[in-house]
């Protein structure tokens, strides 16, 4: 989960992106070395290659929340998060068939949208976020 205190300007390069001042959650996998994509992405200094890194520049980190599986859950759990929050199209989600992985959420819906993660991610099966 990210913030942003002002409107901002995301820029690649090659896609530009204005965001308005709020919270954001980012939907990402890292399917060999959890830990070491976290510890990068909450880095300010690294070469960019994400979309996130971008972003991650003009932002603050407020949480992360670490999901550990076996199995690739990003575009299940980004589809999840998008019922919750306004999708930033196509940012993230080149390489997903989902339209986004990051989301404006409103402040009131952190809890319940971490929670509710959280529960189904606890009581999983073959499809727990559908």
């Amino acid at each position: 989960m990210l913030e942003l205190e002002h409107r901002t300007l995301i820029s690649t390069g090659a896609r530009e992106w204005e965001l308005e001042p709020g919270m954001y959650i980012y939907v990402g996998s890292a399917m060999n070395s959890l830990s070491e994509r976290i510890g990068r992405h909450l880095r300010l200094e690294k070469r960019k290659h994400w979309h996130i890194d971008y972003l991650r520049e003009k932002s603050r980190v407020l949480a992360a929340l670490l999901l550990p599986s076996d199995r690739r859950m990003e575009e299940e759990l980004s589809r999840f998060v998008s019922k919750y929050g306004e999708s930033v199209k196509g940012f993230g989600a080149s390489d997903c068939n989902v339209e986004s992985n990051l989301y404006r959420i409103e402040l009131e819906a952190v809890s319940e949208v971490f929670y509710a993660i959280v529960k189904n991610w606890r009581e999983r099966d073959d499809s727990f976020f559908d």
